[in-house]
């Protein structure tokens, strides 16, 4: 069911708000957060609400499609994120901007100097009549002159403290020179780095100087003293802003941005110098002893004098006099700048003089810093048409600045909105943090200097700023202010002459909303950003309209990580922070969703939770059942981001009880809740030890190896990621010890995952145990490296034999387990037996993964524990000592034996580098490879069992490089000798697998934990597995009694049976041996350099891998997750996906028509529409039409698949299946009909492999890889018989056969869960030869080498699943056949004798036979069409209708004189179109039309 955000009325209804305040020294403007609200706020509470959509997360809306297309037959597969790449996430991480202020500063003290000399004008300006007098809206002259002036000072403080009221004020009322630079040096000196603020009004005195000096006054008022801009500079120091209001304003902004850059440079120079004299120091300080000590004194006076000498000219002013230690204190640092650190704003130009009008003050451009609203209505009633308003009225306006619910408190709200709104959209991002979000005073007057600037500007005054800000005094939204202002001051007689007359509230931040939303429906990245964004955060104050925004702020971060750091910057952080601390319920699915996003992008956030409590809020949602699921994810994915490498915030989650929490959701039937609940364990528990032991007491680790088999493969990768950061600190304790083998072993269960991504995690897992128990594993990896030496050696020694013999049949093998029996102390330790040889061939068999991220991981821990071998413990070996045998006659035959990579007996030059008994084999004739190789020819078949190093640690030459594979494939690991091999009398060396190899030490599990290396390993695994005594688990697959209680001891008894019997699994892949071309020219190489060699072919350097699991599945929270309002029609995609959808439409329709005509009138001949060839020259194994475009896949018979569009007869490409050098493919498949296509094929060496992206090299990617039969482990020269795959696209399900050492068997792969769900058991010893699958239904059929023909049912589960066996064919089956024409329940099987049998589901015997009387070598009938082809050996394709009338024999190509086709290997029909492929042994590939109306030539 699907599951959305519903905000309903009662919801809206229920919200309390909240009740604390935002700290006022957060600089975004937040005073409080008021949670009263008026009837009419309720009232536009509920209008608000109706602008609301309901919001489905994308998760539930993906559960949605899932669901409708269940039974869809177009839904693709292997299109989920991990399938793209593999859950490595995306390097180019978006940038996080630099939202956080790096230092918060504060102006914490404030100089007010008033230089008024109230009832004498300056003499350099001519004043009007009337003419403006007040000052901070008081007339002086109605006071006398010292007490105006003293009250004008009072009311300016009183003024600025509105805005900073914990400041420190400090007044100087007409002063001297010595009184401002006390004043300014005390201020500096309690400030410290704090900002202070310089506050001038210069209305009494003359115009600033062109010489840089403003004026004061001497201490008679007889005479105006000059002071110099320079020495305020000093006095005042860094950081501070200075307001100057006066005439001629500009004059001191010019003069003061030319000091300090001269200042700037001073120090600059200054700081030179200093660097050069410590250098001096230094180098006088290291130089010989033979300096004297009067000597150094003298450089160190040398030293002071030069630097006493760089203070001096750094002092250019005479008035500066003592002054200069202040400076030198505070000016001393790099970090200080007068141009950066100092912020300055006039109130004119260089050229203009104040306005003089009587209606205003004097003082208008500190009353527009100061006192913003009352300036702002006075001057728009002054340009308005409003009358009967006066400006008594004006004064008397109702309410206070802190209270909204006041006209003025709404004035004064929308005020702010209005200036932040038009700051973020006119100034850089930088500047905007500066000057807005830096300080709280700073960002108020630069708030109110907008309002200056458009005021000022319209007296012919033009403020000016530094830093320089663009003018905005005509932006639009003044438009919305003005109307808001209109709104309150045409209500202002009624509420004035009523006091309770009812206040309309503005519908200001209403209709901003509105604007918000329709940005939203149409902008994008690559739009400008909404200029509403600041006011949203405005709006978030009031409880009427805090959902609305909160629900359009998710959708605006919803858009994607850009959206997310735009919203930080313009200040949302402490918004929402500060909301957790709210009660209401309402508001809780939003806020989840918010601090998704924002913790998605800037991890760093998470300090900030822990210490605002802000953590119990999601646990608190965590915990209750009863909320969504895709609530609680989101809340996991905070938690674990909590506890992402943030020791406090493990510490706050594990009092704050979450791991209960979680343990208790792991079985939630949402798969996503159980993965994160999963992670966010694993984040908790990462590297803490306390978490740690409080999950093992929780029993955490038994739940979590439940989940390794579970359906959903994130779940089961989560699960493997969990149980890694679980190992690790168990030093010195037995029972985490045992706990930790235990849980290595359980892991082996996931070596048969068919995700690789899990595979991936489970590498890494074991990289952890073995780092933490290390010395175990170098011991059992030097074991088996020994093992593998001798065993080389005996296989040369063997292959000498059989030189000299000429009789190789008569050759008795030497069996490996009498030598090992002979050589009994070996082994005597017993420890590849224990856990740790378990665990190590497990590691093994993991570096030949078909999947190369996998195999990769695995090799860099063989490299690690290669590189720590001793050379002295190899040597001192008795296994040299117990060799004894004579290589001298070797020079003849072994013409440098060596594979083609480098291991342990193998160096760069291939030699053995020991002496055996005085047996030398450093010759240049006699290279020995690293072996393992034995004798398969049509006599004789050889198999070993023991694991090679170095056929482990080096790639198959035969894949393709990374170029051609795209990202997937990493480059090639060969050494630098080439691929040589040997022909020993014709017979080529090829490597096999035995499974004869006895292991006599019984591995006795039982429920305890006691844990003993001996011949008895006692493993306890909790509830997983019970493994009772005296079940041997040997090599031959006998006798294998494995007691388990559930499907995971099933999985685990299987691998182990695996690694039985193969001991190790590591020798599964294997170079082709090749004659080689000379031999190695080199002296033999020493044990130690093979190891070298060995390392530095292996990839990851890092002694424990790491997973980037938890990062990649972080990235699904920032990608968009709400319901697309919609699809964009116009755009390319849409435009692509309809056009197709309108061509494959059409495509069928003309299919379905021409089968009517062949229904209606049957074809005379099949017209030969194209022909081309393979370049190989490899017989045509399989073909595959793409059933929409003129695409042909094509496979020869070993590894190699083209693409041609058959239409043209071009190939568009070509690439290697990268199989194992030996095996061949056996079946190729397309996925999904609709895009995207994807090849699916099987080869003989036991693995399944996917390719995206097909029709180019550019493009192609292995999407997934994994073995049909992971319990069976082969190698090239000893595949899996025939593996026959068959793919059920309506279902997603691969059907796979092969002849596998035990009883045959169709094992059933889910590719959406990526597991295997189901063996059925075929009754018979005879192996699959093909199948056939019932299109939307649960029946499929499988056709044998005996000419049985069974119908299966795959509901019915095990080896009850066959409903039906079809008896009559005697030979070889070729192919079967369901096709839908037939209702895709009637079988169609042909046989290799020629003979067409139809059977009905249900009956046993045949309905219908069609004798042909020739052998056929491959078999296909139509899904639509009543059209059967067989193709001959004998160069002849026969196609037929389904009563056994001959359509057409095909013998010729077309064309006059066309040459005979021929032996043909294998046909296909289209799935739609009347055509059919053919391919023959000759590599020609013959294309047939069998529609004489179709449009061939139609280009889609």
């Amino acid at each position: 069911m699907d599951k959305s955000y519903n905000f309903s009325s009662s919801n809206l209804a229920n919200s309390s708000g909240l009740h604390n305040s935002i700290n006022s020294n957060n600089v975004n403007g937040v005073n409080n957060i008021n949670n009263n609200n008026n009837n009419n706020n309720n009232n536009e509470n509920v209008n608000d609400h109706n602008n609301v959509s309901n919001i489905n997360t994308h998760q539930q809306t993906k559960k949605k499609e899932k669901y409708n297309n269940n039974n869809n037959k177009n839904k693709p597969f292997f299109g989920e994120e991990r399938h793209k790449d593999n859950a490595t996430p995306d390097v180019q991480k978006t940038k996080i901007a630099k939202w956080r202020m790096r230092e918060r500063m504060k102006t914490v003290s404030v100089a007010l100097v008033l230089c008024l000399n109230i009832g004498v004008d300056p003499p350099d300006v001519i004043k009007t009549f009337p003419c403006a007098r007040m000052e901070c809206w008081f007339d002086p002259s109605t006071q006398p002159p010292q007490k105006a002036l003293d009250l004008i000072g009072k009311t300016l403080q009183a003024q600025y403290e509105k805005w900073q009221s914990k400041a420190r004020y400090k007044q100087s009322l007409d002063p001297t020179v010595e009184e401002v630079k006390k004043l300014c040096l005390s201020l500096r000196r309690n400030a410290k780095d704090e900002r202070v603020l310089f506050h001038y009004n210069g209305h009494g005195v003359p115009k600033p100087t062109t010489n840089g000096e403003i004026w004061v006054f001497n201490r008679n008022f007889t005479q105006y003293i000059p002071l110099s801009i320079y020495e305020l500079q000093t006095w005042m120091g860094t950081p501070s802003i200075y307001v100057f209001d006066c005439s001629a304003a500009g004059l001191i902004i010019n003069w003061f941005n030319q000091f300090a850059e001269q200042r700037d440079k001073e120090l600059e120079r200054f700081s030179g110098n200093n660097q050069i004299n410590n250098q001096n120091n230094n180098n006088n300080t290291n130089s010989t002893n033979g300096n004297t000590n009067q000597q150094q004194q003298q450089q160190q006076q040398n030293n002071n004098s030069n630097n006493n000498s760089s203070n001096n000219s750094n002092t250019n002013s005479p008035n500066m006099g003592s002054s200069n230690s202040v400076n030198n204190n505070q000016s001393g640092s790099s970090s200080s700048s007068h141009q950066r650190d100092c912020i300055l704003l006039a109130a004119c130009s260089a050229n203009e003089i104040l306005p003089m009008n009587p209606d205003f003050p004097a003082d208008m451009f500190t009353a527009c810093l100061t006192t913003p609203i009352r300036i702002a209505l006075r001057w728009f009633c002054s340009h308005s048409i409003l009358t009967g308003i006066t400006a008594d009225m004006l004064d008397k306006i109702p309410g206070n600045l802190s209270s909204r619910r006041t006209p003025l408190g709404e004035l004064n709200w929308i005020f702010t909105a209005v200036t932040d709104t038009i700051a973020w959209n006119v100034l850089p991002r930088h500047l905007f943090q500066k000057l807005f979000r830096q300080d709280l005073l700073v960002a108020s007057l630069f708030r109110n200097y907008l309002l200056a600037e458009r005021i000022m500007r319209s007296a012919n005054c033009t403020p000016i700023s530094c830093p320089r800000l663009p003018p905005t005094y005509q932006h639009a939204m003044w438009q919305a202010w003005d109307l808001a202002v209109d709104l309150v001051i045409s209500q202002l007689p009624t509420l004035l002459a009523d006091p309770n007359a009812e206040f309309k509230s503005s519908p200001f931040f209403s209709e901003q909303l509105t604007a918000f939303e329709v940005w939203l429906e149409f902008g994008s990245e690559h739009k400008d950003p909404p200029a509403q964004l600041p006011i949203v955060l405005q709006v978030l104050l009031s409880q009427a309209h805090r959902l609305r925004a909160l629900v359009l702020l998710g959708k605006f971060l919803d858009l994607g990580p850009w959206a997310v750091n735009l919203a930080l910057c313009v200040g949302i952080f402490p918004y929402v922070l500060k909301l957790l601390q709210s009660p209401a319920g309402d508001l809780r699915h939003i806020l989840v969703f918010i601090w998704a996003k924002i913790l998605a992008l800037d991890k760093s956030c998470q300090l900030d939770l822990v210490k605002e409590n802000g953590h119990a809020y999601f646990i608190s949602v965590l915990s209750s059942p009863q909320i969504p699921a895709d609530q609680r994810t989101m809340s996991a994915f905070v938690l674990s981001t909590i506890c992402n490498n943030c020791r406090p915030g493990q510490n706050a989650c594990l009092i704050g009880n979450l791991l209960p929490i979680c343990l208790s959701q792991l079985n939630d039937p949402d798969p996503m809740v159980r993965r994160w609940m999963i992670l966010c364990m694993a984040k908790m528990w990462e590297n803490f030890e306390e978490a740690k032991w409080a999950a093992i007491k929780e029993n955490a680790h038994e739940k979590l190896c439940l989940l390794l088999t579970d359906v959903s493969p994130e779940v089961r990768a989560s699960a493997v990621v969990a149980l890694g950061e679980l190992i690790g600190g168990a030093e010195g304790s037995e029972q985490r010890t045992n706990i930790e083998l235990n849980l290595a072993l359980t892991l082996a269960v996931i070596t048969a995952d068919c995700s690789p991504m899990v595979r991936k995690e489970l590498v890494i897992s074991l990289s952890r145990i073995v780092s933490s128990y290390e010395s175990n594993f170098v011991q059992v990896a030097q074991e088996i490296a020994q093992e593998e030496r001798l065993r080389a050696v005996l296989e040369a020694k063997r292959l000498e034999e059989l030189r000299k013999s000429k009789k190789r049949a008569s050759v008795p093998k030497i069996s490996d387990a009498d030598h090992l029996n002979n050589n009994s102390d070996l082994y005597g330790n017993g420890s590849q037996s224990s856990v740790y040889g378990c665990l190590w061939k497990i590691i093994l068999n993991l570096c030949t993964d078909p999947f190369d991220q996998v195999a990769n991981r695995a090799q860099s821990i063989v490299k690690r524990i290669s590189s720590k071998f001793s050379m002295e413990e190899l040597m001192s070996h008795n296994l040299i000592n117990r060799t004894n045998f004579n290589f001298n006659n070797l020079n003849g035959s072994m013409n440098g034996l060596n594979s083609s990579g480098s291991g342990f007996l193998n160096g760069s030059n291939g030699n053995l580098g020991a002496s055996m008994n005085g047996n030398n084999l450093n010759s240049s004739n006699n290279n020995l490879g690293s072996s393992g190789f034995g004798l398969n020819n049509s006599n004789s078949s050889i198999r070993n069992t023991f694991v090679n190093i170095s056929r482990i640690t080096n790639r198959d030459p035969r894949s393709p490089t990374k170029t051609k594979l795209g990202s997937q494939r990493s480059p090639i690991l060969t050494s630098s000798t080439n691929n040589v091999g040997t022909n020993l009398n014709g017979n080529q060396l090829n490597l096999n697998n035995n499974n004869n190899n006895n292991n006599n030490n019984n591995n006795n599990n039982n429920n305890n934990n006691n844990n003993n290396n001996n011949n008895n390993n006692n493993i306890n695994n909790g509830n997983n597995i019970n493994i009772n005594n005296g079940n041997n688990i040997n090599n031959n697959g006998n006798g294998n009694n494995i007691n388990n209680n559930n499907g995971l001891g099933n999985q685990l008894a299987n691998t182990f049976q695996s690694l039985s019997l193969s001991s190790g699994l590591g020798g599964n892949k294997t170079n082709k041996m090749s004659q080689s071309t000379s031999s190695m020219n080199s002296s033999s190489q020493s044990l130690q350099n093979d190891f070298l060699m060995v390392s530095d072919l292996m990839p990851f350097e890092e002694d424990e891998l790491y997973s980037d699991y938890y990062e990649w599945s972080c990235n699904y929270f920032s990608k968009p997750m709400m319901q697309s309002t919609g699809e964009d029609f116009e755009s390319f995609e849409s435009i692509e996906k309809k056009w197709k959808r309108q061509r494959n439409e059409m495509i069928i329709q003309e299919s379905k028509e021409a089968v009517q005509n062949i229904i209606q009138q049957p074809p005379k001949s099949f017209s030969q529409m194209t022909i081309f060839a393979e370049p190989n020259g490899q017989p045509i194994s399989h073909l595959q039409f793409h059933p929409f475009d003129n695409i042909l896949v094509v496979s020869d018979g070993l590894e190699n698949i083209s693409v041609w569009n058959y239409d043209d007869g071009q190939r568009i490409n070509t690439f290697n299946n990268c199989n194992m050098s030996g095996t061949r493919i056996t079946s190729m498949k397309l996925v999904n009909d609709y895009d995207p296509s994807m090849i699916i094929t099987a080869a003989d060496d036991g693995v399944v492999r996917i390719w995206r992206g097909y029709e180019s090299n550019e493009t192609l990617k292995m999407v997934s890889s994994w073995r049909a039969f992971p319990e069976f482990a082969t190698t090239g020269n000893d595949p899996i018989g025939r593996l026959v795959l068959d793919w059920k696209g309506d279902s997603g399900l691969v059907l796979v056969s092969g002849e596998t050492p035990d009883s045959p068997k169709i094992r059933i792969w889910d590719v959406e869960r990526e597991l295997g769900v189901q063996d059925i058991f075929i009754g018979t010893e005879s192996v699959v030869t093909c199948m056939a699958n019932e299109k939307r239904g649960p029946l499929f059929s499988a056709g044998f080498s005996d000419g049985l023909v069974k119908l299966f049912d795959q509901r019915i589960p095990g080896k009850y699943s066959c409903v039906s066996t079809l008896t009559e064919h005697k030979s070889y089956i070729v192919n079967v056949s369901m096709p839908a024409s037939l209702g895709g329940k009637t079988v169609v099987s042909g046989s290799s004798t020629g003979e067409i049998k139809f059977w009905q589901h249900s009956y046993e015997c045949s309905s219908t036979t069609i004798h042909n009387n020739d052998v056929i070598s491959s078999f296909s009938v139509h899904e639509y069409a009543p059209l059967i082809a067989c193709g001959s050996q004998n160069q002849r394709i026969k196609i037929m209708n389904f009563t056994g009338e001959d359509v057409c024999t095909i013998r010729y190509h077309d064309g006059f004189l066309g040459q005979r086709i021929g032996p043909v290997s294998c046909v296909a029909f289209h799935p739609y179109n009347i055509l059919m492929g053919a391919g023959a042994t000759d590599s020609i590939i013959s294309i047939y039309n069998g529609d004489s109306k179709s449009k061939s030539n139609v280009d889609w």
